[in-house]
């Protein structure tokens, strides 16, 4: 099964965004594969939904009324 580190992700989101989270969801699962595991820095196996999550919790992605967007640029290493 593809990894796919989560800074992809993340620029994707930046060229495509705002998006509402389900939209997001079935978008970026057509984009990289519905069965696509995604990783960062510290975590491995990662659904594009549980990274979505994790990445809204280290306040990379936020929110406004049209959607989810990316708040933060990827870090760079």
């Amino acid at each position: 099964m593809e990894s796919v580190h989560g800074h992809e992700l993340m620029a994707w989101l930046g060229e495509n965004g705002p998006l509402p989270r389900e939209e997001l969801l079935a978008k970026a699962a057509a984009n990289f594969g519905d069965d696509c595991r995604f990783h960062t820095c510290s975590l491995e196996g990662l659904s594009v939904s549980s990274l979505v999550d994790f990445l809204v919790e280290k306040g990379k992605i936020a929110s406004e009324s049209r959607g989810l967007y990316l708040a933060m640029q990827p870090c760079e290493h």
